[in-house]
């Protein structure tokens, strides 16, 4: 059930590439819908889980803030972008600061999360 919901979180925002899409390309339209755009899950994070204090996903609760990054971070890999140091490099370059540990921990296991 929790893999079907991320599933449907993380397709709520799907994005049209072109197949010969590359990686400056993907990067230059992640930078933009990261903030105010189509990958900037903090609100609708917000709208879904507006009465829960925590998110639970797989075994770990995460606080809204953190699960917003760990959608971004699956959103990411789903892209195309295959380094999770590159991943990481990309978030702190968009938000111009560094991820604090939890958001760190937050955004490798959605980076690291399979879909089937």
């Amino acid at each position: 059930m929790k893999k079907i919901l991320f599933f449907l979180l993380i397709s709520t925002s799907v994005f049209t590439f072109a197949q010969k899409a590359d990686k400056e390309d993907i990067k230059k339209t992640i930078k933009t819908e990261s903030i105010g755009g189509r990958m900037d899950f903090s609100k609708m994070v917000e709208e879904k889980y507006s009465s829960a204090p925590l998110i639970g996903f797989g075994n770990t609760l995460y606080n809204k803030k953190d699960f917003a990054i760990l959608l971004w971070g699956a959103k990411v890999k789903n892209l195309g972008i295959e380094s999770l140091d590159e991943t990481i490099k990309l978030w702190e370059e968009i938000h111009n600061k560094k991820l604090t540990t939890p958001e760190s921990k937050a955004l490798k296991v959605g980076f690291k999360t399979k879909f089937e």
